[in-house]
């Protein structure tokens, strides 16, 4: 379990992530809009906003996981698989206190006890510098699986296929969200599946370092056993 869980924890962290995004309402780009979709499925947006709660802390968790399971790597892509770790694990802190966070505001705004126009000023004023730092966790999930996906490929560890999956993704989901719902849907998936693919990298890397080291115990035992003899 150890050493699958790398591929095990970004797996279920993108898939949380994918559903937490296809249940969002269609959103808009307007304030008023936004008030009025999310009163029409306040259920959708609570679920959305507890998936992405859950998504954040898998993807700390798998970011944690992957360091352990890539600890031993060294030379080319070594760096940037450490620089990629810490940053995923911070844009996972972005799912749950920016991105989720955000959906629970629209809950508690649309409330029957506030009215509505409000309801709108307030969600319009919100924001300011004291959101700095957490926006700066933003950056961190957009660039640390690039990294990392970045570090496997130089370290010989994995392909293109997480790279290109994740520019691919993050670009189509960025360029669409709160327009296009499809495009949301089809932009997490393909970042979701960048995800699986680097955890699935990172365990698979483990796996085989273990079993080495097995191998190499059990010769050093062998041997020991011939010489008493």
């Amino acid at each position: 379990m150890t050493f699958r869980s790398p591929m095990i924890l970004l797996g279920a962290g993108g898939l949380a992530w994918l559903l937490g995004q296809a249940l969002l309402p269609d959103m808009g780009l307007q304030t008023p809009q936004r008030y009025d979709a999310v009163v029409a499925a306040r259920g959708l947006e609570a679920w959305s906003a507890g998936l992405l709660v859950v998504a954040g802390c898998l993807l700390v968790l798998g970011a944690l996981a992957l360091s352990r399971a890539l600890v031993d790597v060294r030379g080319r892509g070594s760096t940037l698989i450490r620089i990629g770790a810490p940053m995923l694990a911070l844009g996972g802190v972005w799912l749950v206190a920016g991105r989720a966070a955000f959906n629970m505001l629209f809950l508690r705004v649309t409330d029957d006890d506030v009215p509505r126009d409000v309801a709108v000023r307030v969600l319009d004023d919100g924001g300011g510098a004291e959101f700095i730092p957490l926006l700066l966790t933003l950056p961190c999930l957009l660039i640390g699986p690039l990294l990392l996906a970045l570090g496997l490929r130089r370290a010989g560890l994995a392909s293109l296929l997480p790279l290109v999956l994740w520019v691919v993704g993050i670009g189509v989901f960025l360029t669409t969200e709160f327009t296009v719902k499809a495009g949301e849907i089809a932009g997490i998936l393909s970042a979701a599946a960048a995800l699986a693919v680097i955890g699935w990298s990172a365990s698979r890397r483990a796996t085989s370092s273990d079993s080495g080291v097995a191998v190499k115990v059990q010769a050093m035992r062998d041997s020991q056993v011939t010489s008493d003899r």
